[in-house]
């Protein structure tokens, strides 16, 4: 905007210069040229939750924003291009997820699912299934179609509580040829049958002191799943299988209006391979989307965690075209997985099992520790209660040792708070990206298994963190919660869950926050708030297209607004159709 500033100035200069000669540079300068969108409405998520009818784009930055009249007036020595194909639609900042993993992408969406609930790709719709006969029966199905009966089937999706329980044996009783592996719904677990485990290589007895691996059942855990991972990858990591995943994840949040996401820890597998993956998944399918990454501080760490340290300070120099790793920022992880009931809950669970650490407390400190004292914003894991009160316990120890103004450490999932964290996490500096489709999803199961009505009711508990002014993003962690901003945002606001429940009304957020959730918010959570996030002159001109307005929808409705696609950087993006 400092460029439009000074032509201002220099036009009222020669306003007041009594008529004299214009020099001849100014004299013939051709007028530069931008782009007006005219829509029905803009909003703009400025601090000042102003709405404008036209917005002016030159290249890829936005130059004003208001009235038609009013962007005419700004730019008088303009010339302007007015683009009405928006006329009768809504215009919003791009949305913005700013926690999903393209790689767990290219891991799970080549899978078949069997999902409880029904799901929107790229060139398919699968429809949930839930029951244990009616899983049972999907599977068959599924095991029918494939013609060679030693070929590898893996299905994603499956979850206990709304499946049945499963083991090696019942797998067996599908196929003794045919190798089985079931992804647990959360990533965090498998269960397999006899031939995949002869497939795979496991010998008798080779974990049989493992705490998270149960062979007689064919299943594997949390560190138990990590430790499988080497024999597991020459399957789930076959290039074109996983090129096909990425691709397909990536497609699917450019249909939900996204034009920003953020890989929330990198690596999950290995860091050249899935760099150079997706770098060439964007660059080949010309994919509209700023794709943005954060080192992952724990599964670097492998050698140590200093020496996992001196590679994500190196991550920066990696940044191509396509992929712009974030400096000083780094993904830490606490609890276990919200979906497998392995969060770490100050009350335990109602049948008395246990949750899991991914990282031991004194691990996560040590590991904060570290980057905390070279400035980094700290982007943590953390599912449970118990989880929160740990990472809290921590980042205050930190304030006390070093003090920081702004470090923005952020909660990502914050799957369930106790009643006074919310005030904790606001006196501490502390940002949350939640995932609310936890609420949607698992709120009326968990309160019958697990952990009960009166505490299920308040999973992702978020208007107590709007009331304390703390700043609230959305993620869907994608593939743990489709990669669709507007479904997260209604449930923040509506809190309603699938099975038309509303929970603990008094968490609501008002529309306004939620929808800042996947625009402006989210862009602070990840330090991109003066690039993306608001309609504003300087900013990246990234816009979704809406067919009605959210702020005139009834939340527990926004998933079912119509996108007509996005402008990236300038450029009009039509959905895609497949």
């Amino acid at each position: 905007m400092l460029r439009v500033f000074f032509i201002s100035v220099i036009v009222s200069l020669l306003a007041c210069s009594g008529g004299r000669e214009v020099p001849p540079a100014l004299a013939t300068k051709s007028p530069e040229k931008a782009t007006v969108f005219v829509a029905k409405k803009i909003h703009t998520m400025d601090s000042f939750r102003s709405v404008g009818q036209a917005v002016a784009v030159q290249d890829d930055k936005i130059l004003a924003v208001g009235s038609l009249e009013a962007v005419k007036q700004i730019l008088p020595t303009h010339e302007l291009s007015v683009d009405k194909r928006f006329a009768d639609k809504v215009l919003m900042p791009g949305f913005i997820d700013n926690h999903l993993h393209p790689a767990l992408a290219g891991v799970l969406l080549p899978a078949r699912f069997i999902t409880p609930y029904d799901w929107e790709l790229p060139g398919r719709t699968v429809r949930g299934v839930q029951g244990r006969q009616a899983f049972r029966k999907r599977l068959n199905e599924l095991d029918a179609s494939i013609n060679d009966a030693e070929e590898l089937l893996i299905s994603w999706g499956y979850h206990e509580l709304f499946h049945g329980e499963l083991s090696r044996g019942d797998l067996d009783a599908v196929s003794t040829t045919r190798p089985i592996i079931i992804w647990q719904r959360s990533f965090h677990e498998i269960i397999v049958n006899t031939a995949a485990l002869n497939r795979l290589g496991v010998s008798v007895g080779e974990f049989a002191n493992h705490p998270a691996i149960d062979i007689e059942k064919g299943h594997f855990w949390e560190t138990g799943l990590f430790a499988l991972f080497p024999k597991l990858a020459p399957i789930i990591l076959d290039p074109a299988r996983f090129t096909r995943g990425m691709r397909d994840g990536l497609v699917h949040a450019q249909m939900n209006g996204i034009t920003t996401l953020c890989d929330q820890g990198v690596p999950l597998f290995d860091l050249g391979m899935e760099m150079a993956h997706l770098s060439n998944v964007i660059e080949q399918n010309q994919l509209p989307l700023n794709m943005l990454l954060i080192g992952n501080g724990k599964s670097l760490a492998i050698e140590g965690m200093q020496k996992g340290f001196d590679i994500i300070e190196q991550l920066p120099l990696r940044s191509n075209a396509q992929l712009t790793y974030l400096p000083k920022q780094v993904k830490l992880l606490a609890d276990g997985a919200f979906y497998s009931q392995l969060m770490q809950m100050q009350d335990g669970y109602l049948d008395g099992h246990e949750g899991e650490w991914i990282m031991q407390p004194d691990a996560l400190e040590a590991a904060a520790r570290l980057y905390w004292q070279a400035g980094y914003q700290l982007h943590i894991h953390v599912n449970g209660d118990w989880g929160v009160k740990v990472v809290l316990d921590i980042v205050e120890k930190l304030m006390n040792e070093s003090p920081r103004e702004d470090h923005r450490t952020v909660l990502h999932h914050y799957g369930y708070s106790s009643e006074d964290q919310a005030e904790r996490v606001s006196r501490l500096g502390v940002l949350v990206s939640a995932n609310p489709f936890y609420l949607w999803a698992l709120g009326d199961k968990y309160s019958d298994v697990g952990i009960g009505a009166e505490r299920a009711q308040f999973i992702t508990r978020l208007g107590d963190l709007e009331r304390n002014d703390v700043a609230v993003s959305f993620h869907s962690d994608l593939p743990m919660a489709p990669a669709s901003p507007l479904t997260l945002a209604g449930v923040a606001a509506s809190r309603l869950t699938a099975n038309g429940n509303v929970l603990a009304p008094a968490e609501k957020m008002t529309v306004y926050a939620a929808l800042k959730g996947i625009t402006i918010d989210a862009a602070k959570a990840i330090q991109q708030e003066d690039k993306i996030g608001s309609i504003e002159p300087g900013k990246s001109a990234d816009f979704v297209v809406l067919e009605s307005d959210p702020f005139e929808t009834a939340p527990e409705s926004f998933s079912d607004i119509q996108i007509w696609g996005t402008v990236y950087r300038g450029n009009v993006v039509p959905r895609p159709i497949d």
